[in-house]
């Protein structure tokens, strides 16, 4: 009797495939009433996915006004400046975000009398290099199906508001790869095709808490420090420290956002020397202390039970 060897039992073609990797992590999934949404110029590390059946609210991105509906999602990428507003509101001068947690369908329609507009907003990242897209705001249309899919996790995120269990994740990881199956031409900035530059972009992701030099890094790709160096910036357009510095505030961004870490845990956490090392390149970056980003974001968004 003749046996096949493993390698053939595995994959009989000869030719090598590049796949692209595509990892999906979801930060927050959550569906609730707006009486406020009166913001300008947001912009995340993280993408945004919205949807709302009653409408009544927009987003605005380059003087292009696009209102929330029942048979649209509404794709914004990374680091992509837009305002928002409700029309219920008129003109607001101060900025405010103000709603309600609700449990209960009959809640929505009740409150949807007094103004207010559910909306259901998903954020997430997808790695390099797919936050890198340079893509538009996408108004995408949705089929019945579609309709009945976004339903169902709104649905359970009135259910179990704080919890994400392993089949609903499904759900909004299908829902996100729908979405953004429906970018057109999509062009992906700073495109790394040289597979050990892939291998030290994800090395740098798994190990952002450790001191990283280019010394490791050339030698993880068997290249000299230097060869290693121009490879890297000629590919992301940058140098390995500015890369390293720039997601480093990215992942605090997201823990200032996300999580209840002290500030001396998320200095630890993405790879600062101390605190003070951290306050400084954090507000050099944006603008803020960390302590006076989180109040901010804190304040801003006020959420009644």
């Amino acid at each position: 009797m003749e046996t096949l060897t493993e390698k053939l039992k595995y994959d009989p073609w000869d030719a090598k495939q590049n796949i692209a990797d595509i990892t999906v992590k979801i930060h927050c999934a959550r569906y609730w009433m707006l009486s406020e949404w009166e913001c300008k110029n947001m912009s995340f590390p993280f993408w945004r996915l919205y949807h709302s059946r009653s409408g009544g609210s927009y987003v605005i991105l380059n003087d292009r006004e696009v209102e929330l509906a029942q048979d649209k999602l509404i794709l914004i990428p990374p680091y992509t400046p837009f305002s928002t507003r409700l029309k219920s509101r008129g003109s607001i001068v101060n900025e405010s975000i103000k709603g309600l947690r609700i449990s209960n369908d009959s809640e929505i329609y009740q409150l949807q009398q007094d103004g207010f507009s559910d909306q259901l907003f998903i954020h997430f990242n997808l790695g390099y290099p797919m936050d890198g897209i340079k893509s538009e705001m996408q108004e995408i249309k949705i089929d019945d199906y579609w309709k009945e899919q976004v339903s169902q996790i709104e649905k359970n995120r009135l259910l179990s508001p704080n919890q994400l269990d392993f089949s609903e994740s499904i759900k909004v990881t299908g829902l996100i790869l729908h979405a953004l199956q429906s970018i057109p031409n999509i062009s992906i900035s700073n495109r790394a095709t040289d597979d050990r530059i892939m291998k030290v972009i994800s090395y740098i992701d798994q190990n952002i808490d450790q001191n990283i030099t280019n010394n490791d890094l050339s030698n993880m790709v068997n290249l000299a420090t230097s060869s290693f160096a121009r490879l890297f910036k000629d590919s992301l357009k940058c140098s390995t420290q500015q890369y390293i510095q720039k997601k480093r505030i990215e992942n605090a961004i997201l823990f200032l956002h996300y999580s209840d870490f002290e500030i001396d845990e998320i200095s630890s956490k993405c790879g600062f020397y101390d605190r003070h090392h951290f306050s400084k390149i954090f507000k050099k970056q944006t603008g803020l202390a960390p302590a006076n980003y989180r109040k901010m974001v804190k304040q801003e968004i006020k959420v009644n039970v």
